[in-house]
């Protein structure tokens, strides 16, 4: 005689798994139409990872007639536990058909929609999924991050402020909407809308070349400021932004300022603009305001390459209409302690140098930047009179105009917007507030210069990012 299932499952809490599946397996021969019996040999078989014997024994009793939720929900389980997601993406999404209340069914439909790449339907079964526990950091996660995949940050930011309302103590939730909001709109915004002297040079270079009753088509709506200035000269405004977040804002700040009749924000990149159906016409002048610190970021060489020949007028304005990278040696001691170890407290750390980036960002703008040459225009981008811009390769020779130690070179932006009219960023001069920071290339060590000395600087872009390095 085969032990009882009772005894069945005592062997298995005893963890003698294999004794009693044997035994379970048993009894499934020996009484091939006793239900019970084959479904705790299929879900101790599932319980050790034995998915494919689990599945077996679930088909045969599906086969046989039973249908309630468990036994659809272990199917799709296993299917999922045998890696196919296509299979047990179709039986979760029956699942949840038949059994809309139950939590567990909405959230493995979404993870195997998920691991298909299926973005759009796991973020939706996410969703169902949280109306039933809102707060539930794992559920929270896994949404916002299938959201923000899909440009849909606001959604995962609303998401966050549900759980918060079901549970104000909720970490995750409130690290959450933060980190959402840290991916789509960068920490530069602020520092960029509150930069008086760009705003001027921008407002200055607008009332220089647009005339009433012109289109003007901008790039990078951020807050919607630029378009609204160009919207005051009396211009027709259309302006694009690929952050949906981003531009729901800036399309409500311009109806704050009653300007939603003069100023259409389009919530796409603007290679995704289109004359007539976004555009009406060809704009007049072409406005941007895309650029990183290292002028090259944010794929602007293809974004204005692009504007210019689809949705710029033969002839027509592009504010700033050039963009250099410039480059000075640099050194000072205070500096170099940020860029650079030696001796510390009577210990040699020079080898830390190998591993420390020699590319470093500075964000201290009370951190002195020591000049030790003039600068120089590394690269060049005529956005007015080229139509396209492939990478470049070149060597300057730079010379120190004063001795002492040079720890590499400091790179910055200038723009040129029209006759009298240009933004630089330059080194030596600090500014209250800052958007575009300065980049230092390092050396690998110091190099102790003489007045007059020639530096040779191996100068590099690939249209994303420039290099700059001491050539050898």
């Amino acid at each position: 005689m085969n032990p009882g299932l009772d005894t069945v499952k005592a062997l298995f809490r005893a963890g003698q798994h294999a004794l009693a599946l044997s035994q379970c397996e048993a009894l499934v021969r020996e009484r091939p139409q006793d239900t019970e019996a084959k479904r705790l040999c299929a879900t101790m078989h599932g319980m050790v990872d034995n998915f494919g014997r689990s599945l077996e024994l679930l088909r045969e009793l599906q086969r046989a007639g039973v249908d309630d939720a468990d036994l659809l929900f272990n199917i799709g389980m296993c299917e999922r536990g045998l890696q196919d997601h296509g299979a047990a993406l179709q039986t979760f999404r029956a699942y949840t058909e038949k059994f809309p209340g139950q939590i567990d069914g909405w959230a493995a439909r979404a993870e195997c929609a998920e691991a298909l790449g299926q973005l759009e339907e796991a973020a939706e079964a996410y969703k169902a999924a949280l109306k039933f526990a809102p707060a539930d950091d794992n559920l929270l996660k896994k949404a916002t991050s299938c959201l923000l995949q899909l440009d849909r940050a606001s959604e995962g930011i609303a998401l966050c402020r549900e759980a918060l309302k079901a549970d104000p103590g909720n970490v995750t939730a409130r690290l959450g909407a933060e980190w959402l909001l840290a991916q789509v709109v960068p920490l530069w915004h602020v520092p960029m809308v509150n930069e008086a002297e760009r705003n001027d040079v921008y407002f200055d270079a607008l009332k220089a070349v647009v005339k009433p009753g012109q289109r003007v088509f901008e790039i990078g709506t951020g807050s919607g400021l630029v378009a609204m200035m160009a919207a005051k000269l009396g211009a027709d405004v259309v302006t694009c932004e690929a952050v949906g977040l981003v531009a729901e804002t800036a399309a409500r700040i311009v109806a704050d300022n009653n300007l939603q009749d003069r100023v259409r924000v389009l919530a796409k990149p603007s290679y995704a603009v289109q004359v007539p159906a976004d555009l009406p016409q060809k704009a007049d002048v072409l406005v941007h305001e895309i650029f990183s610190s290292e002028l090259l970021g944010e794929h602007v060489l293809a974004a204005l390459e692009d504007a210019k020949l689809r949705l710029l007028k033969p002839g027509g304005e592009i504010l700033p209409g050039v963009g250099s990278i410039m480059v000075a040696l640099v050194g000072g001691d205070a500096l170099g302690r940020e860029l650079h170890v030696g001796e510390v407290h009577g210990f040699d750390l020079r080898a830390f140098n190998a591993i420390n980036p020699k590319k470093r960002p500075i964000h201290r703008e009370d951190l002195p930047r020591e000049l030790m040459g003039d600068a120089v225009e590394a690269f060049r981008f005529d956005f007015k009179s080229r139509t396209s811009f492939p990478p470049e390769r070149k060597r300057l020779q730079l010379t120190a105009t004063r001795a002492g130690r040079c720890w590499g070179v400091i790179q910055w932006i200038r723009f040129e917007f029209a006759p009298g009219i240009a933004f630089e960023n330059h080194p030596a001069r600090a500014r209250p507030v800052a958007n575009w920071q300065h980049t230092v290339y390092r050396f690998d060590e110091p190099l102790e210069l003489r007045e007059g000395q020639v530096v040779a600087i191996d100068a590099s872009h690939d249209r994303s990012r420039p290099w700059f390095e001491r050539a050898v």
